[in-house]
């Protein structure tokens, strides 16, 4: 059974028509293929920047090491960190999405955001945080507890007071 391609004017006939589909396939091919070879080149990119990173990060590891420094206390501190900077990207870019609204809009979300309070400590999770970080010292964990320390020995008096410790120095 064939079928057969009604013919009116400013049609292409079926085989120019295929002409266009094999030549969109073959640029579809070549943009997968061009794309594989540049997803292997960045993994193999990305392994060599994690090894520097890896070896480099040993080495100061050992270091510390050798001077009495836990590598858990390192790595809390760096991971708390790296945490902080997520989140403070993620806050920039929430902040960027209501300086994104139109007037009204705008300065309804910022009411809303005064209203809910700037910390959002009245929702579960940050109700939970809150609560966390105003136990008594006793009750926090030993990983908190050796970081709390480890801070609070290496930060004057004054250092300490001004980012929001808590308890004798």
């Amino acid at each position: 059974m064939s079928t057969k391609i009604h013919e009116r004017p400013n049609r292409a006939t079926p085989s120019e028509a295929a002409s266009f589909i094999e030549e969109f396939d073959r640029i579809e091919q070549d943009r997968e293929e061009k794309l594989r070879v540049l997803d292997a080149d960045f993994k193999v990119k990305k392994r060599a920047i994690q090894k520097i990173a890896n070896d480099d990060q040993r080495t100061i590891l050992e270091d510390a090491k050798k001077q009495g420094v836990n590598k858990g206390v390192i790595r809390a501190l760096t991971d708390a960190q790296k945490i902080r900077r997520k989140a403070e990207a993620l806050i920039e870019r929430a902040e960027g999405k209501i300086d994104g609204l139109e007037d009204d809009d705008h300065d309804y979300a910022v009411d809303i955001r005064t209203a809910l309070g700037s910390n959002f400590a009245s929702f579960g999770l940050g109700a939970a945080a809150v609560e966390r970080e105003e136990a008594d010292d006793d009750e926090a964990d030993d990983t908190t507890a050796a970081v709390v320390n480890a801070v609070r020995a290496g930060a004057s008096k004054e250092e300490w007071d001004a980012a929001g410790g808590a308890g004798p120095h």
